[in-house]
């Protein structure tokens, strides 16, 4: 069997030494035939922005030895060869905005002596692109692949002033290719967010962005049936090891990294990235989740959780989904670009997508980072929590259960203390959803709203939440309302939790709780 290329991004290498690549050349093909020139594709982190990119430069240079045996062999494809401005921001050094530009400049000058040109007293950037395009439309028509553009930036959100200062930068040098439009064969720009095209790339006429179009739909990505062609030995394989069904493994591998959708047609892809190792590793992980969140993400995580409830089925338009500034940055649509929310759903009526988690892998991940992160505990330590707190709860051990809630949120600086129930609640209904149990959240009855209830074999257990209020009275409430009688119903034990955050100095959980009779 050929080689899974776990860490393998280059075309080239993959088609010389044995890896498997899954033929994307139609959709490539496809692409590129239309009446468009100039395209911007957004996808998240490891979905194989770099081998597409990769994958054009070959195509573009002519190398089509490279292609045998693929779809675009076969096709009318004119195989011209182009002269290819290939810059990878990934790699480009962007600590400060002097070490981008001089790092934009050794890139650049790189490419020119590739082609026997000299291009060194260009004083500037932008001025040495123009000069590079010149020169090399000589040979014939250009083409322009930039991978990762948004890194300079999204490295820096912490730091608005720097932020700005790099994506100024990025304006100028990207204005140059205005008016270069008889130069050019192509432009191709990807990135996982899309920041303001109108304030970054106005310099580039007619860009189409075809991050939400039909075009892109499976263009990056594995659908299933490229899935059950491409890699059908090595689920073979596994289904020899571990004395499983195929059928079975199918399936498994369909809960845990299918589900990405990024068209309003209902084409769904796996998680690249996250099959690949699976089939190397042949075990069920977090693959892609745990190669790493964007500290900017965290970040806005902290700043925006507030805002965040539930994160299942909500409803945007496409404007929402579109671009956004660095000044002002909505966490709904960022984690639709970074791969956490996807599409579930939409309304062709009403115009309006549904968003929700990808797969088991984002869901489960998203929701113990989230819990680490703003309770500043260790993932492990959470899901340490999270065993006990089920056995706790299997075992009727109240007093243990809001212990373990207790210590959980005790790690919270005093000072970030948010003094909202809403904040609370959602902390406690992203908690809650981990625990393999029934969790059902803002429940409404004719007396009010019951904040959360968790449902075992034996028992229902119902929370009311308080602020600087006494558990006693979040207790009180549950009885004067009757939020119990929605459960009469189920024949069980019924326990009545207040709870309450507390402290002038030190965010302290208070609890009280009593067994109906």
């Amino acid at each position: 069997m050929k080689y899974l290329p776990t860490d393998v991004s280059s075309f080239k290498v993959m088609r010389t030494q044995n890896y498997l690549y899954v033929d994307k050349t139609k959709d490539i093909y496809d692409l590129f035939s239309g009446g468009s020139r100039y395209y911007f594709l957004s996808r998240p982190r490891r979905f194989g922005k770099s081998l597409l990119v990769s994958t054009l430069k070959e195509l573009f240079s002519g190398n089509k030895e490279l292609f045998n045996g693929l779809w675009i062999s076969t096709s009318n494809y004119d195989w011209q060869k182009y002269p290819v401005i290939h810059l990878d921001f990934s790699i480009i050094d962007h600590e400060t905005t002097q070490e981008l530009k001089l790092s934009i400049d050794w890139a650049l000058d790189e490419i020119a002596r590739n082609y026997n040109l000299d291009i060194s007293k260009a004083p500037t950037s932008g001025a040495k692109l123009v000069l590079l395009i010149r020169e090399l439309s000589k040979i014939n028509k250009v083409v322009i692949l930039i991978d990762e553009y948004d890194k300079p930036l999204l490295d820096h959100l912490h730091d608005i002033k720097r932020a700005r200062a790099q994506r100024a930068a990025l304006k100028r040098f990207f204005d140059v290719l205005k008016g270069m439009d008889d130069y050019l064969r192509a432009v191709f720009i990807t990135g996982v967010s899309k920041f303001s095209k109108t304030s970054l790339f106005s310099g580039i006429n007619n860009l189409n962005d075809i991050s939400l179009k039909p075009e892109s739909a499976t263009l990056l990505g594995y659908t299933q049936e490229e899935l059950e062609t491409y890699f059908m030995p090595y689920i073979q394989e596994i289904a020899q090891s571990t004395k499983k069904e195929e059928s079975h493994i199918l399936k498994d591998i369909k809960i845990w990294y299918n589900g990405y959708r990024f068209t309003r047609e209902n084409k769904k892809v796996y998680n690249p990235f996250s099959v690949l190792y699976y089939l190397k590793d042949k075990d069920l992980e977090n693959y892609w989740f745990e190669s790493g969140t964007p500290s900017f993400l965290i970040q806005l995580l902290k700043e925006q959780f507030v805002a965040l409830k539930d994160l299942k089925e909500l409803e945007v338009t496409r404007d929402t989904l579109g671009t956004f500034e660095i000044e002002n940055i909505p966490l709904t649509p960022l984690l639709f670009q970074a791969g956490y929310l996807t599409i579930s759903d939409y309304n062709s009526d009403t115009k309006r997508f549904k968003l929700n988690y990808p797969n088991y892998e984002v869901e489960e991940s998203f929701k113990k980072y989230l819990i680490a992160t703003l309770t500043y505990n260790q993932s492990a330590t959470v899901d340490t929590a999270l065993i006990h707190l089920v056995k706790a709860l299997e075992n009727n051990q109240i007093d243990i259960f809001c212990e373990i809630l207790k210590n959980l949120f005790a790690h919270i600086p005093y000072l970030l203390h948010i003094k909202k129930e809403s904040y609370y609640h959602s902390l406690f209904q992203f908690l809650f959803s981990l625990l393999s149990l029934e969790a059902q959240s803002e429940i409404m009855t004719n007396q009010g709203r019951i904040d959360m209830a968790l449902i075992t074999k034996t028992h229902v257990y119902i929370f009311e939440l308080k602020i600087e209020i006494s558990a006693q009275k979040a207790l009180d409430q549950i009885k004067e309302r009757k939020y119990y009688e929605r459960y009469n119903h189920l024949n069980k034990n019924i326990i009545l939790i207040g709870l309450s955050f507390i402290g002038k100095t030190k965010l302290s959980l208070d609890y009280i709780y009593e067994q109906l009779n």
